[in-house]
C-alpha cells in the first residue's frame, strides 16, 4: 500500500506539472485529488510513530500556519477567491506529511527526486525549443501561454516560475552528484540535470533566478565546505581549492555562455532595476495591509485592492504582489506573517541540526564522505535558500507546481532521516497522532474538491471556447458548468461574453436585444458573487450601453471607478458610453485620459472616429475651445 501511495504522489507531482503548474483551479484540482487519494490509502500504512524535538515542532509550526490560512480562506469575503489558497494550502500539507512521516526513507525521496529531475529535463527540453523559435512554443497544442517572446517557461505559462522550480530541482540532484552514496553513473546524471537545470534557468530570463541560483550555489558550497571538514579534514584545502574552481568555471561558463545572447545579457545587465513596476505593486501590499494589519484582508482579496490602489503605471492587471511574504502581510496579516516566520525558523533550525548530526553521528564515525539522508538535507536547504530569496521578487508560493516541490523541500528539512538513533537525540512521545494529519486532509480535499470538479471542466472549456470566437459553443458549456457549479464568478463573466459577442451576427433586433438582457443577467450574476470585479463592471456597462440603458449604464461605471481609479480601461469604455450618448467633448476628454494610461485598443479608432467628426461640417462649432469638465 505504501508502494502505491508513493506511485499516486509522484503521479501527481507529475500530473501538475503538465498542467501547467497547476495554474488556475481546473488545472490544480486533478493533482489534488490524487494527493487526496494518495493520503486515504496511507490510512493503512503505518507512519512514523516518534519524531524527534525539532522534527515535532517543526509539524506544529506547519499545521499552525496551515490552519490559520485555513481558516482565514474560509472567512474571506469572496469565496470563489478563496479557494485557490484552501486547495492549494490542503495539497501542500498532505505533501508535507506524506514525505516527513511516511516517506522518510532516503530511498523513497531518491526515487521522487529521479521523477523531478525527469521532469526537469522535460521543461529544460521544451524551454530551449521556445528560445530557439521564439513563438511561445507549448509541448499540448492547446495550451496558450502569454507572449513571452524568447523566454523560456516551460511546460509552464510564466518563465519565472520555471525558474523557481528548476532551482529547487538543481540542488537536489546537485546534492545527489556530489554527497550521495550512490553509483558512479548516477553522480554523472546528477551533475548533468543539475548543469542543465541551470542551462534552463538562463534560458527563462529571470533576474529574480538568477540571484537565487547564484545564493543557492553559495549556500551549498558554505555547506559543503564545513562537512569535508568536519569528515576528513585532511582533504580540507583540496577539496576547498576544487570547490572554488569548480564554481568559478560554472559561474564564468554560465555568464558566457549567457553574454553571447543579446537578449539574455540584456536581462543580466538590468537585474537591478528600480523602474520595475513590481515596487509599485509591494506599495499597494502595504496600503492593503494598513486596512486590516492584524488578520489581513483576507484570501484573495489583493486582486481588487490592487485594483483600487494601483499606480497609474501599473496597467496589467496585479493579481499577486510579486513578493511572497507582502503578500502574506496584506492578505493574512501580522498574525500570518508571525506564523509564517515561526514555520520558517524552525525548519531552518531542524535541516541544520539535522545536517550537523548526519555528519557527526554517521560520517564522522564511519570516516566517510557520501550519505544520501546529507545529500538530501544539504539539496533540501540550498533550495530552500534559493526559493526564499526568489520569493522576494515573485510568487512561487502560490503555483501548485512549485509549492508541492516546496512543500518535499520543507518536509525533508523537518524529518533529515528515518534512522533517529545515530542522530542521538531522544524521541519525543506523544507524537503518534501525527501522521493522522494525512487521511484527514486528505478526506478533507476529496469532499471538497469532488463536487467542484466538473463545474471547473466545463468552466474552462467554456473560457477557452470564448478565446477562441466560439461563442456559441461557449454559451452551451457555461450553462451547462452552471448545472455544477454557481458560485463561480468567472463562469459568469464566460457566459456574458458568449452572448455579448453572438449580437455582432444578429440582424433581428428584437433578437439581439434579448440578447443583451440575457448577457447583462449573467453579468450581474457575477457581480453577486464578485462585486468589485473590473472585468464584470466594464462589460455589464458596455452591454447596458449597447441595449440603450444609459443610466444603469453609468450607475455601473462609477462602481468601475471607485474600484479601479487608475484603470485605462475604465476611462476607455466611460468614453465609449459618453460616444454612444453624442456627448463628444467629455467623451474625448476620457478616450485621451484612457490613451495616456496606455490603453489603445479602445481609444485610438474612437480618437480617430472623433478627430473625423470634427473635421466634418456637422462637427464645426461642436467642441468648446477648452476641454469640458469631466462628466463624473
Amino acid at each position: 500500500m505504501r508502494v502505491f501511495a508513493l506511485t499516486i504522489l509522484i503521479l501527481a507531482l507529475v500530473l501538475v506539472q503538465v498542467l501547467l503548474g497547476g495554474a488556475g483551479l481546473a488545472y490544480g484540482l486533478p493533482a489534488n485529488l490524487l494527493l487526496g487519494l494518495a493520503g486515504v490509502l496511507l490510512v493503512f500504512v503505518r507512519g512514523e510513530k516518534a519524531a524527534s524535538q525539532s522534527t515535532f515542532w517543526s509539524a506544529v509550526a506547519t499545521l499552525a500556519l496551515a490552519g490559520y490560512v485555513i481558516g482565514r480562506s474560509i472567512l474571506s469575503p469572496v469565496e470563489y477567491l478563496a479557494r485557490w489558497d484552501l486547495f492549494l494550502t490542503l495539497g501542500v500539507t498532505v505533501t508535507y506529511f506524506m514525505v516527513g512521516w511516511f516517506f522518510s526513507h532516503a530511498r523513497q525521496r531518491l526515487v521522487m527526486v529521479g521523477f523531478l529531475v525527469s521532469l526537469a529535463l522535460v521543461h529544460v527540453v521544451v524551454g530551449v525549443i521556445q528560445f530557439r523559435q521564439h513563438d511561445n512554443y507549448m509541448l499540448i497544442p492547446w495550451m496558450i501561454r502569454s507572449d513571452w517572446e524568447w523566454r523560456a517557461s516551460g511546460l509552464y505559462i510564466y518563465p519565472n516560475h520555471l525558474a523557481g522550480l528548476l532551482e529547487m530541482i538543481c540542488f537536489l540532484a546537485l546534492g545527489v552528484c556530489c554527497w550521495g552514496r550512490v553509483q558512479n553513473w548516477v553522480r554523472i546524471l546528477g551533475g548533468y540535470c543539475a548543469l542543465m537545470c541551470v542551462v534552463g534557468i538562463a534560458l527563462t530570463g529571470s533576474r529574480g533566478g538568477y540571484l537565487s541560483t547564484l545564493v543557492g550555489f553559495v549556500v551549498f558550497c558554505g555547506i559543503s565546505l564545513w562537512a569535508i571538514r568536519r569528515v576528513r579534514p585532511d582533504r580540507q584545502w583540496p577539496v576547498t581549492l576544487a570547490v572554488v574552481l569548480g564554481v568559478v568555471l560554472l559561474i564564468g561558463g554560465a555568464l558566457f555562455f549567457m553574454l553571447r545572447s543579446s537578449a539574455i545579457s540584456e536581462r543580466v545587465e538590468t537585474v537591478y532595476d528600480p523602474t520595475n513596476m513590481r515596487l509599485l505593486m509591494w506599495k499597494s501590499a502595504l496600503q492593503q495591509f494598513q486596512l486590516s494589519p492584524w488578520v489581513g484582508t483576507g484570501s484573495g482579496t489583493f486582486l481588487f485592492y490592487a485594483r483600487e490602489f494601483r499606480d497609474s503605471e501599473v496597467q496589467a492587471d496585479p493579481i499577486f504582489v510579486h513578493n511572497d511574504y507582502l503578500h502574506l502581510l496584506a492578505e493574512y496579516g501580522v498574525i500570518g506573517a508571525v506564523l509564517g516566520a515561526i514555520f520558517l525558523g524552525f525548519h531552518l533550525y531542524s535541516g541544520f541540526r539535522g545536517l550537523r548530526r548526519i555528519v557527526n553521528s554517521k560520517l564522522k564515525q564511519e570516516w566517510r564522505t557520501s550519505s544520501n539522508e546529507l545529500a538530501l538535507v544539504m539539496g533540501a536547504l540550498c533550495g530552500v535558500a534559493a526559493l526564499l530569496v526568489h520569493s522576494v521578487v515573485d510568487f512561487n508560493f502560490h503555483l501548485p507546481g512549485n509549492a508541492l516541490i516546496g512543500a518535499i523541500l520543507f518536509a525533508i528539512l523537518a524529518a533529515p532521516s528515518a534512522d533517529l538513533k545515530p542522530l542521538g537525540e531522544k524521541p519525543r512521545r506523544g507524537t503518534a497522532w501525527l501522521p493522522w494529519v494525512v487521511p484527514v486532509a486528505a478526506v478533507a480535499i476529496l469532499i471538497l474538491a469532488v463536487p467542484l470538479m466538473p463545474g471547473e471542466y466545463y468552466c474552462e472549456l467554456a473560457r477557452r471556447a470564448v478565446r477562441d470566437r466560439r461563442y456559441a459553443e461557449g454559451q452551451a458549456l457555461a450553462e451547462k458548468a452552471l448545472s455544477y457549479e454557481r458560485k463561480n464568478p468567472n463562469l459568469y463573466f464566460h457566459l456574458g461574453e458568449a452572448r455579448h459577442f453572438q449580437t455582432q451576427n444578429m440582424q433581428d433586433p428584437i433578437a439581439r436585444a434579448a440578447m443583451f438582457e440575457q448577457a447583462a443577467e449573467a453579468y450581474e450574476e457575477g457581480l453577486k458573487l464578485f462585486p468589485r470585479d473590473t472585468r464584470l463592471l466594464l462589460m455589464l456597462g458596455r452591454t447596458l450601453d449597447l441595449a440603450g440603458r444609459f443610466d444603469y449604464a453609468e450607475e455601473i461605471f462609477q462602481r468601475a471607478f471607485a474600484g479601479d481609479p487608475n484603470f485605462g480601461n475604465v476611462y476607455a469604455y466611460y468614453g465609449l458610453h459618453l460616444k454612444l450618448q453624442r456627448r463628444l467633448p467629455e467623451a474625448e476628454f476620457y478616450l485621451r485620459k484612457a490613451n495616456e494610461l496606455h490603453e489603445l485598443e479602445l481609444s485610438v479608432p474612437a480618437l480617430a472616429e472623433i478627430e473625423a467628426f470634427k473635421k466634418s461640417e456637422m462637427g464645426k462649432g461642436f467642441f468648446p475651445a477648452t476641454d469640458p469638465p469631466p462628466a463624473r
